[in-house]
């Protein structure tokens, strides 16, 4: 079977042919996709083929699915504990005649329960050739040479024989399914030297000889999981000893699991793969500085944290706190990051972990002006990370210090202070340097390589950067621009347009104090990404502040978009610092021309709108929509909405409520209503007892173009023979006989002409997506232009969203029968079909009525798609 995938078909077509073949029932289909995923990984171990991710998050969905059947709920079918502390779970096994192992594939899980063997025999070899596949968290194996010893004195081990207990018998017998082994000293003294100790993470291969002795390391908190495969025909050693103490006797392990079932076992490692992607996707988007998209995987991974089958929810969840701090003070959020970085530092003991949250912590007093309490922080941070010998915090506390102590000689006017900073950013500059190059000497996992590689780059060029900033305080200018120029150079090889922007400015002060003022705001004024005012409004602070200014006095734009399409003051409002906004205000002050206060006012209301946005988005819907029963979702989701509103008055000025028409009243209309005709009722959580006789259990959201103005009416939604009005009551009844369940007497209609008031319609357009998250279905009414308009765009990209991440909405599509885009001369002849949520829908190519509606549509895009 091995040569027939590997040279006659892929593993999808076999599971094509598999699924066509239709097995006699569904435990036979599992049973055979197991054999074809053992075959597979089988194949690729003979062949020395690497397996990629994608491959294997296959072969696991292959094996899960098979474990979950009834043929492995049999009784016997169990795991076992290994001498090793990992629970075994046997896949398949080949038994020679001779009782010896021929093939055995098992999964390896290793439990954040505290156990992790006996450490004195940790040391061991096995009979077969062995390969290993990670599936999840991280182990480190080590290698040793073991060579008899020529002098007891020099003994460090003696070997072990090896034994199995199953059935009546103890002896070298193997079977799958054991009671215990025993090992007992055979009186030879070895010496065993530690090799190379390699770290193993999600989706890497690694391979042991036959015979070879090596231990694997995984913390006892720590959770790991492998498939593994011992195959005979790669190699098989007769006699292969454990290694334990010289003067041990003999060492008895239970194989009881301590009544953990496969079922636990597949479900938690399934549970803490979908943490690690979680995770992984959060630092690829934080690389980026796309911050916001890293937030919403943070705060995933951190509800998943809670989740019954997730393991050492402690552990991984002061990890997820400490990316969730160091994510929330990158967007200015100090308060918040700090209470999320104080429980990592206080929970957790002396460990990595503890002294990068300490590390946040600090820069946050840095920001806060708090300079001697993040000097002592950082201090502390430094210490225990030379005591850990982590380079990367070594870094990274260097880098920080020096920049205490820099503003510190500059508040006092002390130069032995800014000596000793420029001292310790020279040596962040070096580990950083330090950090690239041992990096890329070992072999790594490629995910983990480039992220560590890109680490140290970021370290260096923000070490380059701070430099120029100590040499430009000496008036050493050449030294000043030299750093400068350097940091920026490296920083155009990063994703990260925050550190790309930060030395622009540093590199752009240098010119400016050199008198070169336009070399210098070409520096400061790149369109079209994160400018150095965007990325100092983003993390607020004196010092930011102060260089504000700088950019302010010297003709900086205020008002360029970054590729995100924030703006300067988008940030400084964000963030809530109101010296900072002042700073922006005045630079843009400068700048505008004719109405400037109008203009500034108009700019405030974005940024306060945009930031509203985020919070009401991000915040507080997006976690109810996470975390609601299915059923009650919508209920929740509308309260929590009507509760934002009413709990703030400038949010209320801003967003209109849920807004709905009674379905018996948008029948008897015989045109689409006006908000002007008082038919709207507004929801909140005493509606259905303050108006029970409109009370509407289900709401459909009406989305469709306006065609008046192409009939001569000018701007109006429907045409002279209602045309869109009579297509709506057709969509809607032909809905009403396809959903038999939903009652017409409590059924809801959101349609804008409706629903915003026109007359003041700015709050009832912002609120719009908001509305439609709480319709249960959107309707499209389809014609030539529908998918050229923007705003339609919008709507639609919103509830295909919504439907791919949460699976509660639906969308319907009314459109022509023979699918042209002409309007049927019988309007009855329009058909309702589910849409595909496979179109693709780019907001930017779309057509709008008013050219100032595109910034809107285009972050209200960036918004819908971060609540995916």
């Amino acid at each position: 079977m091995g040569n027939i995938i590997d040279n006659a078909f892929l593993l999808n077509e076999w599971l094509d042919r598999i699924a066509s073949n239709n097995p006699a029932n569904a435990s036979t289909q599992e049973i055979v996709k197991l054999a074809l995923a053992v075959a597979f990984l089988r194949q690729k171990s003979r062949l020395e083929q690497e397996t990629t991710g994608e491959e294997l998050e296959q072969i696991w969905a292959l094996i899960r699915d098979a474990l979950f059947s009834t043929i492995f709920s049999r009784p016997g079918y169990s795991a076992s504990r290994s001498a090793q502390g990992f629970l075994a779970l046997p896949l398949c096994c080949l038994i020679n005649e001779n009782k010896t192992i021929a093939e055995l594939f098992r999964l390896h899980v290793w439990m954040p329960d505290g156990v992790r063997g006996n450490p004195q025999y940790s040391i061991h070899s096995h009979q077969p050739y062995a390969r290993s596949w990670i599936l999840a968290g991280q182990g480190t194996d080590t290698a040793y040479t073991v060579e008899p010893a020529s002098d007891p004195s020099v003994a460090t081990h003696a070997e072990f024989a090896l034994r199995w207990k199953s059935g009546e018998e103890l002896g070298q017998s193997y079977s799958p399914h054991q009671q215990y082994s025993v090992v007992e000293n055979t009186g030879k003294l070895v010496c065993a030297i530690p090799g190379e100790s390699v770290l193993h993470t999600r989706d890497m291969t690694y391979s042991v000889p036959a015979g070879a002795f090596h231990t694997s390391n995984i913390p006892s908190d720590e959770f790991h999981a492998t498939l593994f495969f011992f195959d005979s025909q790669r190699k098989f050693i007769k006699d292969a000893p454990v290694l334990g103490p010289i003067d041990g006797k003999s060492f008895k392990q239970d194989r009881n699991p301590a009544g953990v079932t496969p079922i636990d076992l597949v479900k938690t490692v399934d549970a803490f793969r979908a943490w690690e992607e979680l995770i992984q996707r959060g630092q690829d988007y934080a690389q980026c500085a796309e911050w916001e998209y890293a937030l919403r995987e943070f705060n995933k991974a951190l509800d998943m944290c809670s989740v019954p089958d997730f393991p050492a929810s402690k552990t991984y969840r002061l990890s997820t706190l400490l990316e969730f701090g160091n994510t929330n003070r990158r967007f200015g959020r100090y308060e918040l990051a700090k209470k999320s970085l104080q429980m990592v530092v206080d929970e957790s003991g002396t460990s990595v972990l503890r002294i990068n949250a300490s590390g946040e912590l600090g820069v946050i007093y840095r920001h806060m002006n708090l300079l001697d309490d993040a000097k002592e922080v950082i201090g502390l941070q430094l210490k225990t990370a030379k005591e850990l010998n982590s380079d990367t915090e070594i870094c990274r506390a260097l880098g920080n210090l020096g920049m205490i102590n820099y503003q510190l000689s500059q508040q006092r006017g002390d130069m032995e202070l800014l000596d000793m900073a420029i001292s310790q950013l020279k040596e962040r500059v070096s580990t950083a340097r330090k950090i690239k190059e041992s990096t890329e000497a070992y072999s790594l996992d490629g995910h983990i390589e480039s992220r560590l590689v890109k680490y140290a780059i970021t370290r260096e060029s923000i070490g380059l950067a701070r430099l120029s900033l100590c040499y430009t305080a000496r008036d050493e200018l050449a030294k000043a621009a030299e750093f400068a120029l350097q940091s920026l150079n490296i920083a155009a090889t990063l994703d990260d347009p925050t550190v790309i922007a930060m030395s622009r400015f540093f590199y752009g002060r240098v010119l400016l104090r050199n008198g070169q003022r336009e070399e210098a705001l070409k520096q400061f004024n790149t369109p079209g990404t994160c400018t150095p005012a965007i990325a100092l409004c983003k993390e607020p602070s004196e010092e930011h502040g102060q260089y504000l200014r700088e950019l302010v006095d010297v003709g900086a734009d205020m008002d360029l978009t970054d590729e995100q399409g924030y703006k300067a003051l988008d940030c400084a409002v964000y963030n809530n610092d109101t010296s900072v906004v002042d700073i922006v205000l005045d630079g843009l002050r400068k700048q505008l021309h004719g109405d400037v206060p109008g203009k500034l006012k108009q700019s405030m209301n974005e940024a306060r709108l945009r930031k509203n946005y985020r919070e009401i988005f991000q915040d507080r819907l997006r976690p109810v929509l996470n975390h609601s029963n299915a059923q009650d979702r919508l209920r929740r989701l509308r309260r929590a909405y009507a509760e934002i509103l009413a709990d703030d008055v400038e949010r209320r000025r801003m967003f209109d409520g849920l807004k709905f028409v009674r379905y018996s009243h948008f029948e008897r209309s015989k045109r689409i209503p006006r908000s002007s005709d008082k038919v709207t009722y507004e929801w909140s959580a005493e509606f259905d007892r303050s108006h029970p006789g409109a009370r509407v259990d289900f709401v459909i959201f009406l989305s469709y173009r306006w065609i008046g103005k192409e009939s001569g009416l000018g701007s109006q939604p429907d045409d002279q023979d209602n045309t869109q009005y009579r297509r709506m009551i057709s969509a809607i009844e032909e809905f009403l006989t396809r959903r038999p369940d939903v009652d017409r007497n409590t059924l809801g209609i959101w349609v804008d002409l409706a629903c915003i008031d026109q007359d003041h319609a700015a709050s009832g357009i912002s609120a719009l997506p908001m509305v439609l998250m709480q319709c249960n279905v959107v309707i499209s009414l389809v014609d030539g232009s529908y998918y050229s308009r923007a705003w339609c765009c919008v709507e639609v990209l919103m509830i295909q969203t919504l439907i791919k991440s949460y699976g509660l909405h639906r969308w319907y599509e009314q459109v022509h029968p023979d699918g042209s885009n002409q309007i049927p001369e019988d309007n009855t002849r329009w058909i309702l079909r589910e849409a595909s949520l496979d179109r693709k829908i780019v907001v930017a190519e779309k057509d709008v009525s008013f050219a100032e509606d595109r910034p809107k549509l285009m972050f209200l895009e960036r918004q819908t798609k971060m609540l995916g």
